[in-house]
């Protein structure tokens, strides 16, 4: 069985509000394998970003965390500063919804592909600058060495999240985390830069963490799916068990609205709406929005054990 690059183990996170600890993300656990895309899936507010983010600890220092994202033998969240910066951007670097908020605006575009290379990899900023021009080959953007001498707000919006891969893949990482990279996109330039993505983790090997909210992102680039619901994991599988299989009732909700060629039903929204940390329900999370909500769904229920696994009453394996 492939080892796992990283294992989150029982990850929690809280923010103070009000004088009160809230958890905005309850004891989680799944793996990162070698060479996979792994699409985190839910609603907005169900924590993924900041499940993402817990990975190189990059949340404020407002936040308390607990558990473990163990890589390379270490602990994540254990580890100084100083420690941190030999891996972030290095080994596990991120890229993130809107470039134009995460791209310096006064530094040139070469500047700024080449600047990891000469904090990670000790690079002259000559060789440094090289190595950016073949970078944006890489992520297909033309007339690269003129590129080099742009301005992020010379660029177009597809440009600029290629930009932002580049980056992100100078080090060559193992592991890429992209937060719902293409929402600022359109269709067409959406689908560009998800090819482009698949193409470059099948070249390179490495692994890629997509947060996302939209399931045809899912359907077409993960190889597993995790589903979050109000801060916790509900159901983990291969995207063929997600799609054709789906075990809890947010799951087969979330499908619900979203139209598929093919697959005949009639599309639904999901009634209700994410709890605030601050007033999440007892038990069960998703219970007051569930259409099968019983008795026990008072308790929490857990992940079943196996490859397809799911958290509810309902389904046989909770416990």
């Amino acid at each position: 069985m492939t080892s796992p690059l990283m294992q989150i183990e029982d990850l929690s996170i809280s923010f103070k509000i009000d004088d009160s600890w809230c958890r905005a993300v309850n004891g989680i656990s799944f793996d990162i394998l070698p060479n996979e895309t792994l699409c985190i899936v839910g609603e907005s507010g169900c924590g993924k970003s900041i499940t993402a983010m817990s990975l190189m600890k990059l949340l404020p220092d407002s936040a308390r965390l607990g558990g473990k994202v163990m890589f390379d033998g270490h602990n994540m969240l254990s580890l100084k500063e100083h420690e941190l910066e030999k891996v972030r951007g290095s080994r596990i670097a991120m890229i993130f919804q809107e470039p134009m908020t995460s791209l310096n605006p006064v530094l040139t575009i070469g500047e700024q592909i080449a600047e990891p290379l000469v904090l990670h990899k000790g690079m002259s900023w000559s060789a440094a600058r090289k190595e950016a021009r073949d970078l944006l080959d890489l992520v297909r953007i033309p007339d690269a060495q003129k590129r080099l001498g742009q301005y992020p707000h010379e660029l177009s919006g597809g440009m600029r999240q290629r930009v932002m891969i580049a980056i992100g893949l100078a080090c060559r990482p193992e592991i890429l985390i992209a937060d719902e990279p293409t929402t600022a996109l359109d269709v067409t330039i959406q689908a560009q830069v998800l090819a482009l993505l698949e193409d470059i983790r099948k070249e390179q090997g490495l692994s890629i963490v997509m947060i996302t909210h939209d399931l045809g992102v899912v359907a077409n680039v993960a190889d597993r799916v995790a589903v979050m619901y109000a801060g916790e994991m509900v159901e983990t599988g291969s995207v063929e068990a997600i799609f054709d299989a789906p075990a809890h009732p947010y799951t087969q909700a979330l499908l619900r609205t979203v139209p598929r060629a093919d697959v005949a039903y009639d599309l639904a929204p999901i009634s209700g709406q994410v709890p605030p940390i601050q007033a999440m329900p007892e038990g069960c999370r998703f219970a007051p929005r569930c259409p099968e909500e019983h008795r026990a769904c008072r308790a929490t229920p857990k992940l079943s054990a196996g490859p397809h696994s799911v958290a509810c009453w309902a389904r046989e394996g909770a416990a």
